[in-house]
């Protein structure tokens, strides 16, 4: 009987069924995770791709924003809007990771931090589309209400008006306010370098959507505050003061025209310009006890007592305005709310809205462009002076200018209205613009805004200031360019020594009207940072008790002839020091150097400039 041989398994040979069922099912469960995987990033895409299709249709529908749609493309835009929340939801959800897949991505190299920067797009985005949904249900409402009552009547109207249709959504604009909040914080830790190309584009055309509707600016202040400063609940009446930087002051310029504007529930009902000698009279008429003087306004201007018309006086326009508010309640004029101060570059910015006015001036019709405004306002005292008899004076031609203005915005469309309240805001940053208002609330939201031309503006950058007035009530102001170097040494001990040198460069000539370009005597006063101390300085301080820490000074000016003020000081180290630009002053030019340096930072002063005191010269 033979033997039987048993064989070694073979490679061809099969495998036990339990392993092979193993393998089968690996195999399956990668198929199909290929599959899911391939899905997913299908999904991903074409929800991206809609998204940025809605996108598109967003910003192509909104135009040049609200103020060139009707009602009913408003309502068009809103479908959009949940085209784009459904999208924005199914790309969320096509590039989510279950069971904690998320996290996990997050932690590995390259790909993680990519995956991350993405996934907060998408969160940011859904907020803002949430946000905008509400908004614009709310925008179709206002717009609907400006239609109906406009932006101006000489009597509240039945009708609810655009601010009233605000107020009714206050709790509803909160909650957009903080899903934008929300979103600009998530918007600020996204880098956008780990981001590809074309959602870097998205994220942009995003933001731009965003800025379009302009909703940060009306939803960041205190609402309340906003509505009673419009007048919301009853009349708000606001002292508008039309400064001159020919004839410079420490907070912007004389207040030589002045107006009483009424403004109720959002609407203009009534205006009235003057001249700020006819309320003189009516305080002293009615006041009860005399205001001492600063003692330059004393000094150089012979007064006795501070005349309403330089209530204002102080660099601290907070201080001016409540000065004013206090003098103005001692006449038998109409109460007010605040005090507005306004440069002319306010009526060329209203005049680039509007267009071109015609004002009827010694009855001839003079067209007011943004470019010849300041000269047509003045152009009646100098025919004064060149011995003509014009029949209205510089300050009645700016109150038929500013007249021609407001009756144009009166009937004008959204879009006008719009583009003529744009540059207000940056306006008031740089102090062209200047509010105080009585009520606290309204105060605070000037205040948080930077509104409100107070010399500490209340951050934690400390300020220097130099600010200027003449005090020989001429108007060659303008012609004084004024240079700044500040000369800044390295920190010992936890201080900073420094050097400000000031030249005021008298561009006028002797061969012309020295009422525009003669001799000047000029006021200055240097506000150094606070915990500073002056260590001496060219020439000595003039003998003035309200003097700031740096000093007030008398500077005699003359024509191709410069003035000069040299102060050296002490002052506490700190990360950032601010230079605060003056309104009405000629664009002044900066120098910030210290010894040695060969590369100087350079600047004009068009608005507040901030030197990091880190980097100087680097």
């Amino acid at each position: 009987m033979e033997a039987t041989v048993v064989n070694p398994v073979t490679p061809g040979r099969r495998l036990p069924g339990g392993r092979r069922l193993l393998l089968l099912l690996a195999a399956g469960f990668m198929l199909l995770l290929l599959i899911w995987t391939a899905w997913r990033a299908w999904s991903a895409y074409a929800a991206y791709r809609a998204v940025a299709a809605d996108i598109a249709a967003i910003q192509s529908a909104a135009g040049d924003g609200l103020g060139s749609l009707s009602v009913d493309a408003i309502a068009g835009i809103e479908p959009k809007i949940d085209d784009l929340r459904r999208d924005l939801q199914r790309l969320d959800g096509a590039t989510a990771i279950p069971l904690g897949g998320e996290a996990l991505m997050g932690q590995l190299p390259w790909i993680g931090p990519r995956y991350t920067a993405g996934r907060t797009v998408i969160r940011m985005g859904e907020l803002l589309a949430d946000a905008g949904k509400s908004a614009t249900g709310i925008g179709r409402e206002v717009v609907a209400a400006f239609q109906s009552t406009g932006a101006s009547s000489p009597s509240p109207p039945a009708a609810a008006t655009w601010l009233d249709v605000l107020g009714r959504h206050q709790s509803e604009l909160e909650r957009i306010a903080k899903k934008i909040e929300e979103a600009n914080a998530l918007r600020a830790g996204i880098d956008e370098r780990l981001l590809p190309a074309k959602v870097r584009e998205r994220l942009e055309s995003l933001d731009q959507v965003l800025k379009r509707f302009n909703l940060g600016t009306l939803l960041g202040a205190d609402f309340p505050a906003f509505r009673a400063a419009l007048g919301g609940d009853h009349p708000a009446r606001y002292l508008v003061l039309f400064q001159n930087p020919a004839e410079l002051r420490l907070n912007g310029g004389f207040n030589g025209t002045i107006a009483l504007i009424t403004v109720e529930r959002g609407q203009l009902q009534s205006y009235e310009f003057s001249d700020v000698y006819d309320l003189a009279p009516a305080y002293i008429d009615q006041r009860k006890e005399a205001i001492p003087p600063p003692w330059p306004v004393e000094q150089y201007f012979g007064h006795r007592e501070l005349p309403i018309q330089d209530a204002t006086w102080w660099t601290d326009f907070s201080r001016g305005g409540a000065e004013m508010m206090a003098m103005y309640g001692q006449t038998n004029w109409p109460p007010i709310d605040g005090v507005i101060a306004v440069q002319p570059v306010i009526v060329s910015d209203l005049l680039q809205a509007t267009g071109p006015v015609t004002a009827d001036v010694d009855g001839e019709s003079r067209s007011i462009t943004p470019e010849n405004v300041a000269d047509e306002i003045e152009r009646e005292r100098r025919l004064q002076r060149e011995g003509l008899s014009p029949e209205d004076s510089h300050k009645e031609v700016l109150a038929l200018i500013g007249r021609e203005i407001i009756e144009r915005l009166k009937t004008a469309g959204r879009g006008t209205l719009l583009e003529a309240i744009k540059p207000l805001g940056a306006a008031a940053e740089r102090r062209d613009l200047q509010l105080y208002a009585a009520d606290p609330t309204v105060q605070a939201m000037f205040d948080q805004l930077g509104w409100t031309g107070r010399l500490d503006p209340g951050t934690s950058i400390p300020v220097l200031a130099v600010a200027f007035s003449d005090t020989t009530a001429t108007k060659a102001s303008q012609r004084v360019h004024p240079h700044l170097q500040l000369i800044l040494e390295p920190p010992v001990n936890g201080r900073r020594n420094g050097t400000l040198q000031i030249a005021l460069e008298h561009t006028g000539t002797n061969s012309e009207d020295p009422f525009y370009a003669g001799y000047m005597r000029w006021w200055a006063e240097v506000v150094l940072p606070p915990g500073s101390s002056r260590v001496s300085s060219d020439p000595a301080p003039a003998p003035d008790p309200e003097a700031p820490n740096g000093g007030s000074y008398t500077i005699d000016l003359f024509p191709q002839q410069a003035g000069r003020i040299s102060v050296a000081f002490s002052m506490p180290d700190a990360k950032s020091l601010l230079v605060r630009r003056q309104p009405g002053l000629t664009t002044a030019d900066l120098t910030v150097t210290s010894s040695g340096c060969q590369s100087p930072t350079t600047t004009t002063l068009t608005k507040d400039f901030v030197i990091d005191l880190g980097s100087l010269c680097r």
